[in-house]
């Protein structure tokens, strides 16, 4: 063999040995590309995974006006005066005659509150829930407890019984609970964006679910119940007065016992 064919063999086999190495090399890193994908794929996975039970249970989320011990949400509370009567109303927003007393007596109540005449609590049960077989109660005393962190707990509580179905137990949709509503109470721009986060994440649920065990524990299990000062005031004598005479009766009910 002579020294040119020697070399040339060489520089062949020299040739070889670097592609070798470099095949080595390609599937070495294609290897370690394939875990760092993996691993950021299957962070994203859980990431995701986590994010979206988050989503289904929430941050629980108090209400702006909640009352010191969690019963109740206040309406204007900065309003009324050491002295005035305290009015608690018990309600369902499932209940027909919850949406009778609102619509006759809710704007007075409203306007008491507004001027600093009474202290005014709303109570929110969701009993019927059991016995409508829905979530609906629950649902719509969810949203309106996070219509109160958006400021408008009032106007929003008042489009939930406006808008309570003809049929009881056909219950509120989504559409009504996340859109309507918040539309006819003036939630807009940010606050609504925050408004529906809070509700599609049932934020307020657990103050909800206390508000709905502090009544029963408190022995009501109907509603409405109307307390002024203590002292629950009959519902035939109530829905059988004029608004005027429901406004007296509330500022002279005195302190039960």
């Amino acid at each position: 063999m002579t020294q040119s064919r020697r070399e040339a063999l060489r520089r062949q086999q020299e040739a070889q040995a670097r592609a070798k190495r470099m095949q080595r090399i390609f599937m070495v890193g294609a290897i370690v590309l394939a875990v760092v994908v993996v691993g950021v794929f299957g962070s994203i996975f859980f990431s995701r995974l986590n994010q979206s039970d988050t989503t289904s249970t929430g941050t629980a989320a108090t209400p702006a006006n909640a009352t010191s011990d969690g019963s109740g949400i206040v309406v204007n509370p900065g309003a009324f005066k050491d002295g005035v009567p305290k009015v608690e109303i018990f309600l369902d927003y499932q209940c027909p005659i919850c949406k009778q007393f609102e619509t006759t007596f809710g704007g007075t109540l409203d306007d008491m509150a507004s001027k600093g005449e009474i202290e005014l609590i709303y109570r929110t049960m969701t009993f019927l829930d059991t016995n409508l077989k829905n979530d609906s109660s629950l649902k719509a005393g969810i949203a309106a407890a996070c219509a109160d962190n958006a400021g408008a707990y009032s106007a929003y509580h008042n489009a939930i019984f406006a808008g309570q179905p003809t049929t009881e137990g056909a219950g509120y949709t989504t559409q009504q609970l996340r859109v309507d509503f918040p539309a006819t109470a003036g939630i807009t721009g940010d606050k609504l964006t925050d408004f529906q986060q809070c509700y599609d994440t049932r934020a307020t649920s657990a103050f909800v679910n206390g508000t709905n065990e502090k009544a029963s524990a408190a022995g009501v299990t109907s509603t409405p119940t109307l307390m002024v000062n203590g002292t629950k005031l009959d519902n035939n004598t109530v829905f059988q007065q004029t608004t005027d005479a429901f406004r007296q009766t509330v500022l002279s009910t005195k302190a039960n016992g």
